[in-house]
């Protein structure tokens, strides 16, 4: 197992270059991560690489793509040098590709994780998973369905869920904001005629973390988060 002890608690490292330090050494074990954002501001990579890390560090992980085909998925990781076929090929991943629809995709998930002993989690989208509903849904009800969710991944499985969002919804669904144990929100400001990307540790509970705006970048390495040195003595 991968993990940092503080305190009495036990630390996930995400595999995300520059974030560990900013939530004192990494996640809490098995707890569920919000992480929101625009189209194009690097919400999946972010998830590829969290779950890659895992798989080759003894913690497998499990990926729900409500959107993307896996070939797509696959193919997106090749441009990084990950070579994620050949994770899921080993046993060390799975990613399930299929058309939403919530009462038994959460069954699927709950399988998948239990059958590799998943340590991680993602799903690639809160939105979509619930468009799969039939009828449409009181805001109370969806909160409750996602309680659940988080509760099968989190509790049931032990895994460390990362949840993925679209800004626009999660403004509409605001639910999506109070459930988890962290928010991580991902923005893009114009500066100076220049697209700059940030990442915002918007909540995290039952830890201190970095309460400043965090310039990335999506590089050759992937999600790389940069520390100025003007941020490096931030007290977190």
């Amino acid at each position: 197992m991968i993990g940092q002890k503080k305190g009495l608690e036990t630390r996930v490292r995400t595999g995300i270059q520059g974030l560990d330090d900013l939530v004192e050494g990494g996640f809490i074990r098995s707890s569920s991560i919000l992480l929101r954002g625009r189209a194009g501001t690097g919400k999946t990579i972010f998830a590829l690489q969290f779950l890659r890390y895992g798989a080759l560090n003894d913690e497998p992980g499990v990926l729900l793509s409500l959107e993307e085909k896996k070939s797509d998925l696959f193919s997106e990781g090749a441009k990084f040098g990950w070579d994620l076929e050949s994770l899921e090929a080993q046993g060390k991943i799975i990613v399930i590709e299929r058309q939403p629809s919530y009462s038994i995709t959460v069954h699927e998930l709950e399988m998948a994780c239990r059958s590799i002993g998943a340590k991680r989690a993602v799903i690639d989208s809160i939105p979509a998973l619930f468009s799969g509903y039939p009828n449409e849904l009181q805001p109370a009800e969806m909160r409750s369905a996602f309680h659940l969710l988080c509760q099968v991944l989190t509790e049931n499985c032990g895994c460390t869920a990362i949840f993925i969002t679209e800004a626009d919804w999660s403004d509409k669904f605001p639910f999506e904001v109070y459930v988890p144990k962290g928010v991580i929100e991902l923005s893009v400001k114009m500066m100076e005629g220049i697209a700059r990307k940030f990442l915002l540790i918007s909540k995290m509970r039952e830890m201190r973390h970095s309460k400043s705006l965090h310039l990335y970048e999506i590089t050759s390495r992937g999600f790389t988060i940069f520390r100025p040195k003007k941020y490096q003595r931030e007290e977190i």
